[in-house]
């Protein structure tokens, strides 16, 4: 487990962060020191699924897969995307029934990325 230290010259912004940290889960001490307030914490590490699948939804609500089963990685997934984007490359566009044309700079943002267990 990794452990960090904050130095705040604020109290207030010690304790905001102090705060924060034990809402996200992670263990922290607070001491004043000559200057402000130290601050060490660390977070639980997270367990790693072998099983989690990863997947990405269209504008318009349907998987981009078409005929590949769902991403065992998060960089599969994204190398698939930007395959999967340049189809579009020759219009310039994506054109969506829900939300019309949208530009190829801005698709990543219209699509839901999520991850299956």
């Amino acid at each position: 487990m990794k452990t960090y230290t904050k130095t705040h010259s604020n109290k207030k912004a010690a304790e905001t962060h102090f705060e924060k940290i034990k809402k996200r889960g992670g263990k922290a001490t607070m001491k004043t020191v000559k200057g402000g307030f130290y601050i060490e914490y660390s977070f639980p590490e997270k367990k790693v699924s072998k099983n989690k699948k990863y997947d990405v939804i269209s504008p318009d609500g349907f998987s981009i897969r078409i005929g590949v089963p769902l991403f065992n990685s998060i960089k599969e997934r994204d190398q698939y995307f930007k395959m999967w984007k340049k189809r579009y490359e020759k219009q310039g566009y994506y054109s969506s029934v829900k939300y019309g044309r949208i530009h190829l700079a801005d698709l990543a943002d219209y699509c839901e990325w999520i991850e299956v267990v």
